[in-house]
């Protein structure tokens, strides 16, 4: 990871590390003193780097498993949502269907009923067209 630069170019760590030297009285500090206080502040810049660093993570997990379950949920209610329509689409169909096959019933009932009252004409007209042509 790149460190993140100011306007200036100088790095958060750069700026700390100027920050807690410029609070230094380097006039009464040895050159040892003053590395090691150097030292120190870029070990304190690391950790505060790397716990942020680690905060970012755990909030970017967090982000996704969040999304993930608003998308399962979202899945899971229009599977519902689906499911009920299509039971309710299933039962109109077939009560479409019991009316239409009611209709179809009614309609052959009344048909053969016609065809039985007729069959009796029919006969006789068959009968008379034979004794017509067996006469000619």
């Amino acid at each position: 990871m790149t460190p993140s630069r100011n306007r200036k170019g100088q790095t958060a760590e750069s700026i700390y590390i100027e920050t807690s030297i410029s609070e230094l009285d380097v006039s009464y500090l040895g050159k040892a003193d003053i590395l090691r206080q150097i030292k120190e502040a870029e070990e304190n810049v690391r950790k505060m780097t790397k716990a942020a660093e680690e905060r970012r993570k755990a909030l970017q997990a967090e982000g996704k498993r969040a999304a993930m379950q608003r998308t399962e949920e979202a899945e899971a209610d229009l599977r519902r949502r689906l499911d009920s329509e299509t039971a309710e689409a299933l039962v109109q169909i077939e009560r479409r269907k019991m009316a239409i096959l009611e209709d179809g019933i009614r309609k052959a009932e009344i048909l053969t009923s016609t065809a039985r009252g007729r069959m009796g004409n029919a006969k006789k007209y068959v009968l008379s067209e034979f004794e017509r042509a067996a006469d000619a």
